[in-house]
């Protein structure tokens, strides 16, 4: 087992630990804090996972950007060659179980959207460090994405989600903005 997978394991059994009520609290702040973000609150459309139970809720983020007339893109994932493809949504009948269980939006009652036209893109992952590099749920899907990804991008995490440092790999790309509980790290202000 590699050390991002170890890192990982460890990490899902210590967010699976929340309690409902420890989860909810973490989860609205953070939706605080990205609601009053720039670039939330300049983007157009977001491109934005349908979150799983041990991911932190998406669903309230979805809703808001709609009430704020914001186009929503979530990913299908296509397995074979472990790409990402992205459909515009607005409605929960538009979606269905996908790949691993994963809700994805149907590419029969949605519309494909290109990368470029994302403005800012919520990646998911698992551990994250304060230069922006994160461990994700381990497809890959995310890194080989953001190689041609030219919007703005962020993650959402706790602040117990942190190390020092993940293991890199030469693909690894880091995002520019961490949302947690508690503030909102600028990765390219902060160490550069």
């Amino acid at each position: 087992m590699s050390e991002k997978q170890i890192l990982r394991q460890a990490m899902l059994k210590k967010l699976g630990q929340l309690s409902n009520e420890e989860r909810q609290q973490i989860e609205k702040k953070q939706q605080t804090q990205l609601f009053s973000c720039a670039d939330f609150k300049q983007a157009r459309t977001i491109g934005i996972t349908i979150s799983t139970d041990i991911e932190w809720d998406t669903y309230a983020i979805i809703e808001k950007a709609w009430e704020q007339g914001k186009i929503i893109a979530s990913p299908k994932c296509i397995a074979k060659t472990k790409e990402m493809h992205y459909y515009t949504w607005n409605h929960r009948n538009q979606i269905q179980p996908g790949y691993a269980g994963i809700n994805e939006p149907n590419p029969k009652l949605t519309k494909y959207i290109d990368y470029d036209d994302i403005d800012l893109l919520i990646v998911p992952g698992v551990i994250f460090d304060r230069l922006g590099y994160r461990i994700g749920y381990g497809g890959g899907y995310y890194d080989r994405m953001l190689e041609n990804y030219k919007g703005s991008t962020l993650s959402l995490c706790s602040e117990m989600q942190f190390v020092n440092q993940i293991p890199r790999e030469v693909y690894d790309l880091p995002v520019e903005q961490i949302i947690t509980e508690k503030r909102v790290i600028n990765v390219l202000n902060s160490n550069m």
